[in-house]
C-alpha cells in the first residue's frame, strides 16, 4: 500500500522545507508527530509516517491512521518556533479536517499546542469527533493528565520510555530469564532518560549513554537520576557534574561501549551497514523510529542479534492518546501506564512467539502481525 497523501512546504522567510506524510487513514482520521532537525528529508518523513501506521495497528484499536511531519531546519535555532508555527498554519486546512499533527523530535507537544490555542484549536480531530461530547471531555482531561507528575516525569515525558523499558525487559527475559543484563542507550531526551530509569528500577545497570556533546560509560553503572537531574531542555547531561569513574568519548564511538542490550533512542538509521558488525549487544530495543537500515537488518540476522522493533517498543504515546481520548480508559495515570504495560510486554512476547514458530527475523514477522487493516478517505 502507498502512502495516501504527500505534501511539500517551503518556508516562505527562511530556508526551512517541510513534508507531511498521510500513510492511511481510519474513519477520516490520522495522527504522528512533527519532527525539526537540520537534516530532515522527504523520505524519512515518508518512512516515519509508515512505521505510524504500523504502529496504530499494533496499539489496537484501529482509531487512527498513521501519519507524520517533518521540517528541515535546526530546532536550536531562534526562529524555530516561529517557522514551526508558519508550517502549522499552512497545514491548518488538513488539519481541521483530522490530521492530528503533535510533537516529535525537536518539537515538544506542549509548542504544537500553544499553537494550536493561538489559532482557535485544540487536537485536531475530524467533524464527527468534534461533534462527540465524550471525546471532547476525554480530550481536554488527556491533556491535563500529560502535566501530571510520576516518579520525578511529567507522563508526556515518560509514557514512550517507560514503554520501551518494558519491552526491552520483556524481551530479555525470554531470551535469558531472570538474570539482568548491562545497557547502552543512545539519546537522552524524554526517551532515553525515562528508560534509562525505568530499566534501572528493573533491576538493570546503565554502563552507558549518550547525548549530542558524547558518550559517558561506567561499567559498574551510571548514575541515572543524577544524570536526568542535570541535564537540560535539548537532553544534553552537564560534564561538570560526571564521577571520576566516568568515561567520556565521542559520539562516533558510542558502539565501543560493551553491553547486553542496545537501545537507540535518538534519530534514525543510527545503526547501518557501516556499523552494525561493532554491535555486542545481543537485543536491540528501538526506542528511536527507523533506528535500524535494511542492510543492519542483515547483518544482525547473520549474528543472531534479535530487534524489538519501534512500533511494537515505543508506541507508549500513541496508546496512552487513543485508550484516553477514544477508549474506556480509566482517567488516570497509573492506569495510562499499566495499560501500557500490558500492551508493550505482550506485543513483545507476540513477536517472539511468532519468530520462534516461523523461523522469522523480528522485523518481518513485526510487518506481518501488524500490518494496517484498514485505509479511508477524509470525511467530507
Amino acid at each position: 500500500m502507498k502512502p495516501y497523501l504527500m505534501i511539500e512546504w517551503n518556508d516562505s522567510k527562511t530556508d526551512a522545507v517541510g513534508w507531511v506524510c498521510v500513510y492511511n487513514l481510519v474513519d477520516g482520521y490520522c495522527d504522528g508527530g512533527i519532527r525539526m532537525h537540520s537534516n530532515v528529508t522527504k523520505e524519512e518523513v515518508q518512512r516515519l509516517a509508515t512505521v505510524m501506521a504500523w504502529k496504530h495497528e499494533a496499539c489496537k484499536p484501529h482509531s487512527s491512521g498513521g501519519c507524520k511531519a517533518g521540517i528541515r531546519y535546526d530546532y536550536k535555532a531562534p526562529d524555530a518556533e516561529e517557522v514551526l508555527e508558519r508550517f502549522i498554519v499552512a497545514m491548518m486546512p488538513m488539519i481541521d479536517v483530522g490530521v492530528s499533527l503533535a510533537g516529535d523530535l525537536g518539537v515538544p507537544y506542549s509548542t504544537t499546542r500553544r499553537i494550536y490555542a493561538k489559532y482557535g484549536r485544540e487536537i485536531p480531530l475530524t467533524k464527527t469527533m468534534k461533534q462527540n461530547k465524550q471525546i471532547l471531555e476525554n480530550m481536554r482531561t488527556y491533556n491535563h493528565m500529560l502535566e501530571s507528575e510520576v516518579q520525578g516525569f511529567t507522563l508526556n515525558n515518560c509514557i514512550t520510555g517507560f514503554g520501551v523499558a518494558w519491552s526491552a525487559d520483556e524481551a530479555w527475559k525470554i531470551k535469558h530469564g531472570g538474570k539482568k543484563g548491562r545497557v547502552f542507550i543512545q539519546g537522552f531526551g524524554c526517551v532515553g532518560a525515562s528508560c534509562a530509569h525505568k530499566l534501572v528500577e528493573l533491576g538493570y545497570t546503565i554502563v552507558g549513554v549518550s547525548d549530542a556533546l558524547g558518550v559517558v560509560e561506567d561499567q559498574n553503572g551510571l548514575d541515572i537520576a543524577e544524570l536526568i537531574a542535570n541535564k537540560n531542555n535539548f537532553g544534553e547531561m552537564d560534564r561538570s557534574k560526571f564521577k571520576p569513574s566516568y568515561k567520556t568519548m565521542p559520539n562516533t564511538d558510542w558502539l565501543n561501549v560493551d553491553c547486553d542490550i542496545l537501545i537507540p533512542a535518538a534519530l534514525e538509521d543510527v545503526i547501518n551497514k557501516d556499523n552494525a558488525g561493532k554491535v555486542t549487544a545481543s537485543l536491540v530495543v528501538e526506542g528511536a523510529n527507523i533506528a535500524t537500515t535494511a542492510e543492519a537488518d542483515e547483518i544482525f540476522k547473520e549474528k543472531g542479534v534479535d530487534v524489538v522493533v519501534d512500533f511494537v517498543a515505543n508506541l507508549g504515546a500513541v496508546r496512552a492518546y487513543h485508550s484516553v481520548i477514544f477508549g474506556n480508559l480509566e482517567h488516570d495515570g497509573q492506569a495510562v501506564l499499566d495499560d501500557i504495560e500490558g500492551v508493550c510486554r505482550g506485543n513483545t512476547r507476540k513477536l517472539f512467539e511468532t519468530c520462534e514458530k516461523e523461523g522469522m527475523f523480528q522485523r518481518e514477522a513485526a510487518y506481518k502481525i501488524f500490518e494496517p487493516s484498514t485505509s479511508d478517505p477524509f470525511e467530507i
